[in-house]
């Protein structure tokens, strides 16, 4: 074998060679590549299955938190609530029933409608279910207010036995953070009132009624002290009209001057003395007028009486006309009305002064008639 011939042998030695080790690159470049594969897959497998575990995770977070979210809501409307009850209430020591109808939440209860089973019934059944708050029901009752009315006494009630002893009530209304309202039942119970016995007590309550009842005696007392001491340091005021007529003077001949001095007297009392001023229609100086002219209007009646006959009858029609107002204004009573009955007082007056004017122009005309026939 020449020398060419061995150098392509070992050439083509070579080649197969690096064939052959190619080849088992290769092979290993693949087995490498699938090894990559198998682990991304694993990996791939891990990641979805965490992520699955994250999202279940997320999901039962969300649900934990939309159920607390509901219990925090539910508790704050619970905190802040109406809650509306009613019941039956006998004050110990009282044989009273009442029905309170109260709201011991936290806020307004509206529309409250109310239910019994059976219908409330009592010694007046039509008085009890005509009530407005159980036939129409309550628009609001704010927090912590009650509505209280008399349902029945506890003889009259017990003494009955046909009325019922227990009551389911049915109360409707709504408020807070609840759209829709809500009901509760509750149970009335009486039978637990019946047979009681208590004993009345006096304490502070009627402790203080005692003592109102002395303080307004005092006052009384008091108040007729100070009249008599008024009337003891302005002059004592002759309140028998009688006694004052019995010595009232009428000469013959006098007629005209006495009843003129009565008319004059009650004219310069009203226009002057008093003058129209409500701020002295106060005792002791309302009762002074009103009672002297009342002795007034008797007197001129009295003086009237002993006319001469030849007086006209229309001075004598307008003289006892004047008397006869004089004594209906001396017993003229005021109220409160705004100031009505004392203007009525004031107009009643004043139509007298005018029947006064007139009156006294007659009895001039009258003495100059008089005198002119002497």
């Amino acid at each position: 074998m020449n020398k060419l011939s061995e150098t392509v042998l070992k050439k083509k030695i070579a080649i197969l060679e690096n064939e052959r080790w190619w080849d088992m690159d290769k092979e290993a470049i693949d087995i490498a590549l699938v090894i990559v594969q198998i682990a991304t897959l694993i990996a791939l497998i891990i990641y979805v299955v965490k992520t699955w575990h994250i999202a279940s995770a997320t999901q039962e977070s969300t649900k934990v938190s939309e159920k607390t979210l509901q219990e925090m809501k539910e508790s704050r409307d619970q905190e802040i609530a109406p809650y509306v009850v009613t019941y039956f209430d006998v004050p110990y020591g009282k044989h009273l029933i009442y029905l309170v109808i109260k709201n011991v939440g936290k806020s307004v209860a509206r529309n409250v409608k109310l239910e019994f089973n059976p219908k409330l019934m009592n010694s007046d059944v039509e008085e009890v279910n005509n009530v407005s708050l159980i036939k129409d029901g309550i628009g609001s009752i704010p927090p912590g207010y009650e509505i209280r009315t008399f349902f029945d006494t506890t003889i009259s009630y017990f003494k009955n036995e046909s009325l019922p002893l227990s009551y389911t009530a049915k109360v409707t209304y709504s408020g807070g953070l609840r759209t829709e309202p809500r009901t509760t039942e509750q149970t009335m119970d009486l039978s637990a009132y019946k047979g009681l016995s208590f004993i009345v007590e006096k304490g502070l309550h009627e402790l203080v009624q005692e003592i109102e009842k002395l303080v307004k005696h005092n006052n009384r007392v008091s108040n007729r002290l100070e009249k008599m001491t008024d009337n003891l340091s302005d002059g004592i005021w002759l309140k028998n009209p009688q006694f004052l007529i019995t010595n009232l003077q009428l000469e013959p001949g006098m007629w005209e001057s006495t009843a003129l001095a009565r008319l004059v007297e009650f004219k310069t009392l009203w226009t002057s003395i008093y003058a129209g001023k409500h701020a002295k229609l106060v005792n002791p100086f309302l009762a002074d007028l009103k009672n002297r002219i009342g002795i007034i209007g008797a007197q001129i009646l009295t003086i009237s009486s002993h006319r001469p006959s030849d007086v006209p009858s229309e001075l004598t029609h307008c003289i006892v006309e004047i008397a006869v107002k004089l004594s209906e204004l001396g017993r003229t009573r005021f109220y409160i009305d705004g100031g009505k009955s004392i203007d009525a007082f004031n107009v009643f007056g004043n139509e007298i002064v005018n029947l006064i004017d007139q009156a006294i122009e007659q009895i001039k005309l009258y003495s100059t008639a008089s005198d002119n026939s002497g």
